[in-house]
């Protein structure tokens, strides 16, 4: 199952299955990421290896040992990721206290290092690079990445493989009868990610680590939020996948969508995009006739929730901001003209308008994620 391909060449396979089998250690995953391309399914068994902390829910005894198509297997993956999924958010707070606090094992800490390097700090001028290396680095490309460049090892520059590594570096000390940490309500966690649906911003979270929890405590919850973590990742490799809706007359729909984590003097924010290209244009020039469209959602204070919405269409640019606070509006309204000039200066003519509240929410319709938690 892939993505399809990108305007990189790039195409995307996604390991949709975990299943209970014993999980290997993090040299071997190590190894696997740098495995030649047609050795893949290496990459695909380490993650449905999952933890080896507890036990996970035994397959029914008369249900078949594997989807019957991609599009069950996609769904079976959903649901499994949807009810295990958490923002980074709380993971990278943690992290940063233990690294600061009690000594981790030193395979522990050096792959929560490479997960801390992955945040990105957030300065005033953000240009287009800056989001092409945040939609690389995010998780969402991992397997695709293998596939072009089997010789080269995403660890140090790919989220989900950072986050692979420190699942297995976690639960080495851990016994296999060690017990599950409880999760966190559904109500406090992000809503899942899903094809077509809003783009939801996470706010810098405090770390949740008892200063005196011994170091076994400590390996365990950084191992469930780990897991989180990569379930919500896969649940965004699943929203960006084609579906038939995605063709219309226009052409061919494109999406992205993908989270990235930057650094902020309150913690780390988790910023939620979504990138659409929609049509393949005429003649010559294919890109012509292509309308790109971005959605992207960030809530760092002082501003608060923000969500912005870009289309560009014939070398046009129209640009809807929304801030939630009446402060955040009329901070975005100041800077208004000042974006209008520098869209300008760039010879793109832009439209710019902000609004205080949040855009409408795109219509529900069936087959999405459902709560059933009683």
């Amino acid at each position: 199952m892939c993505l399809g391909s990108n305007r990189w060449g790039l195409r995307v396979a996604l390991s949709p299955i975990r299943g209970p089998a014993g999980a290997p250690l993090a040299t071997a995953i190590a190894g696997a990421i740098r495995s030649p391309a047609n050795e893949i399914a290496r990459i695909q068994e380490i993650e449905r290896a999952g933890p080896i902390y507890g036990p996970r829910r035994a397959p029914d005894a008369d249900k078949p040992p594997t989807p019957a198509t991609p599009a069950s297997a996609t769904q079976l993956a959903a649901q499994d990721a949807a009810a295990r999924q958490d923002g980074l958010g709380p993971l990278i707070a943690d992290l940063r206290q233990a690294l600061g606090g009690k000594p981790l094992p030193p395979a522990a800490r050096a792959a929560a290092a490479q997960v801390m390097m992955q945040l990105a700090p957030m300065g005033p001028e953000v240009e287009a690079r800056d989001v092409m290396k945040a939609l690389s680095n995010s998780g969402l490309l991992l397997e695709a990445k293998i596939a072009a460049e089997p010789q080269a090892s995403p660890i140090g520059v790919d989220l989900k493989a950072a986050l692979l590594v420190l699942r297995q570096a976690l639960t080495q000390g851990l016994p296999r009868d060690s017990v599950r940490t409880p999760g966190k309500p559904t109500a406090q966690r992000p809503p899942p990610p899903y094809r077509g649906g809003p783009t939801t911003p996470q706010r810098p979270a405090a770390s949740s680590l008892s200063h005196d929890a011994e170091i076994p405590a400590v390996l365990r919850q950084l191992a469930d939020e780990t897991d989180a973590a990569i379930a919500r990742t896969e649940l965004l490799q699943i929203a960006s996948l084609p579906s038939p809706h995605d063709l219309s007359e226009s052409g061919e729909v494109t999406r992205w969508v993908f989270e990235a984590p930057v650094a902020t003097q309150q913690g780390a924010a988790m910023v939620q995009f979504e990138i659409r290209r929609e049509g393949r244009g005429t003649g010559r020039d294919r890109e012509e006739g292509a309308i790109w469209r971005t959605r992207f959602a960030l809530d760092i204070p002082p501003v608060g929730p923000v969500e912005a919405h870009l289309t560009l269409a014939q070398g046009h640019l129209g640009v809807a901001l929304w801030a939630q606070s009446a402060e955040g509006a009329e901070r975005l309204r100041a800077k208004a003209e000042s974006l209008n000039a520098s869209l300008a200066a760039a010879s793109l003519p832009a439209d710019v308008a902000v609004y205080h509240g949040t855009p409408a929410a795109p219509s529900p319709t069936a087959g999405k994620l459902v709560d059933q938690v009683l």
